[in-house]
């Protein structure tokens, strides 16, 4: 059976001013999360791969998914047989360029007011641990009906105190605030001044579902 932690979190959204903490008790509890997964290919298993294969303008990308980066080259690969629950993960390789970044999005509609919670597991890799300030993030990007970012919530960061013995659990909750229509899930690598190559953490099963009080 694999194993898993769960990293808690008490989060404000600077325009709704909603307060929420997950775990332990704390200011708010959202005791209810609806059963309804609205993310598209959240465990990564499509396209199926039969090994590791680099993610470039010439391979297969997780359908759902969109790619962005910092302008270096994209090293996030789908990776076949190192996941948390079916066959296929995301595996994030860290460049040695200062202030890069790379990472996937999934656009999905939702309804002002309402409260949503993205997670994903994360683990890392004892052979290539990240090093120096390379991190790996998730957010929530709250976009209006012209596609204009209107807010953001970010997750705990992970760095290279990750497990690599267990798939560790990161969420983000928050309210749509008015005039959302839509939110940018988004799980992101960085780093600063300087960063090491070479590091590499693994994602999978990502998730985004309303949840209620």
């Amino acid at each position: 059976m694999k194993r898993s932690v769960k990293v808690s979190m008490l989060t404000i959204s600077a325009l709704t001013g909603l307060f929420v903490f997950t775990g332990l008790s704390g200011v708010k509890v959202l005791s209810k999360v609806a059963s309804e997964e609205l993310l598209t290919n959240s465990s990564f298993e499509d396209p199926a791969v039969a090994d590791v294969g680099i993610l470039n303008r010439a391979s297969p990308r997780p359908t759902g998914w969109q790619m962005f980066t910092s302008g270096t080259a994209e090293l996030m690969t789908l990776a076949a047989g190192l996941s948390h629950s079916g066959n296929q993960a995301i595996k994030f390789v860290s460049h040695g360029v200062p202030d890069f970044y790379q990472g996937f999005y999934q656009a999905v509609p939702v309804n002002p007011g309402e409260t949503y919670q993205f997670s994903v597991y994360a683990k890392g890799d004892a052979a290539h641990p990240l090093k120096n300030t390379v991190t790996g993030q998730l957010s929530i990007e709250w976009h209006d009906a012209g596609d204009n970012e209107i807010g953001r919530l970010w997750s705990p960061a992970w760095d290279a105190t990750l497990p690599a013995t267990q798939w560790t659990k990161f969420e983000v909750v928050g309210a749509a605030p008015p005039a959302c229509a839509k939110a940018h899930c988004v799980i992101v690598e960085k780093g600063q001044a300087p960063p090491v190559a070479g590091g590499v953490f693994l994602v999978d099963d990502a998730s985004f579902v309303k949840v209620t009080e």
